[in-house]
Formats: C-alpha cells, structure tokens, sequence
C-alpha cells in the first residue's frame, strides 16, 4: 500500500521548500508509524525518529500530535480528491461508464497506506477530546466536497434526484470505510472483494433505476 508525500531534491532550495520537505517527511513518517503501530504507540518522539528529523525541528512544525495528525488527514483526503477529480468530459465520452468507475477508483485509494491511517485518525476521535473537537469540521467539509462532484457528475448522466446520490455517497463510504477496515483485521481479501462486488451491483441497481425516473420526468 503506497502514498508518499512528494519530496524535493535537497540540492538549492529555498527555505519554503526545506519546510515543505520536512512537512512532508513528516506526514510519511506519521502515516508508516499509523499503520504499524496505531494510534496510540504512535507518538511524537516515534514519529520524529521515523522521519529523521529533530524533535525540536518537528514541533516547530507540528506543535502537537492532534496538529500532525490533522495534517495526515488532510494529505489522505488530497491525495484522494486529486485521483478522483473528474477531467472535462465531452459529449463523445462514456459519462455513464465513467460515473461508475468512481467506485473501484475510491476503493483502490482506501486500501493504501495514507487511507488507512485516515482511518486510525477517525477512530481515535473517540477517545482524544481533542482530536474529537477538531477533526469533524476537517471531516465534514472533505465529505461535502466529494458529494458535490459526485452531484456534478450525475447530472451528466441525466439524473436529477440530489438527495439519492448524497445518500449513495454516504452509504458506499461508509461501507467501503469498513470493507477497509475488515481487510486490515482479517487480511481475507477474496471474501472483501466479493461484498465490494454487492456493493457495486447496488449502485447499478440504483443509478439505472434514478436514470429511468429522471427520464420518465422529463417526458
């Protein structure tokens, strides 16, 4: 499962981009130990050491873990929307194939290392008041940009019913969140892959169904 954060050569930077590259050591770091430790082994001092970097140099950048982690959040969800942002479609494109193509392309994303630690982020809200307090506006606002371009893409497909595929959304995420999950615990793909598979004949069971009534309105 890969997902690195992008970092620049060392040679003539600028201060900026030193930032950035320790910024994003960082984040890798973060996401390794995430995944291999959880989210409770996964402590400053360990991710400094994972990363090469000072612990001074860290907390200048990230002043806590919530903050860190916050920013783990973020480059997962960015790595994310950058993959699944839809390219300008013309009338020659298939727009149905590739509205439902969505689906694989979010699952792959949520089986790779910086989802997954996503995923340890989210659970540990539970039990860190402080995560707790700022990690669902972060959340709310990531969720609310997927079902846009979501909505986007369904009405070039010719449906009009917004609330369905809000729900749709919201269903396949949390669903494949926890297809996600199981993986990681049982390790047991081919039974995962065949509830992923029910997963998507539910969507094409619905987006024909809303295709037809959206039409039969029009008419």
């Amino acid at each position: 499962m890969g997902g690195k954060a992008v970092i620049a050569p060392e040679a003539r930077r600028s201060q900026a981009e030193r930032t950035a590259s320790m910024r994003a050591r960082l984040i890798d770091a973060a996401v390794d130990c995430l995944n291999r430790l959880g989210y409770s082994a996964t402590t400053l001092s360990t991710i400094a050491e994972a990363g090469g970097v000072s612990r001074g140099g860290m907390l200048h950048q990230f002043p806590s873990k919530v903050d860190l982690m916050l920013a783990v959040v973020a480059y997962a969800s960015g790595a994310d929307e950058r993959s699944s942002q839809p390219p300008a479609l013309n009338d020659d494109d298939d727009k149905l194939a590739y509205f439902m193509s969505r689906t694989d392309l979010t699952w792959r994303m949520l089986t790779q290392a910086p989802a997954m630690a996503k995923l340890e982020i989210m659970m540990a809200a539970r039990s860190d008041k402080v995560l707790a307090a700022k990690l669902p506006e972060m959340f709310n606002s990531i969720e609310q940009n997927r079902r846009e371009r979501m909505w986007d893409l369904a009405q070039e497909i010719g449906i009009d019913d917004r609330e369905a595929i809000e729900a749709m959304v919201g269903l396949h995420m949390a669903a494949m969140r926890g297809l996600a999950m199981e993986l990681l615990v049982t390790g047991d793909r081919a039974q995962v892959e065949r509830s992923f598979g029910l997963l998507k004949a539910y969507k094409e069971t619905l987006i024909s169904g809303l295709i037809a009534k959206a039409a039969r309105t029009r008419a």
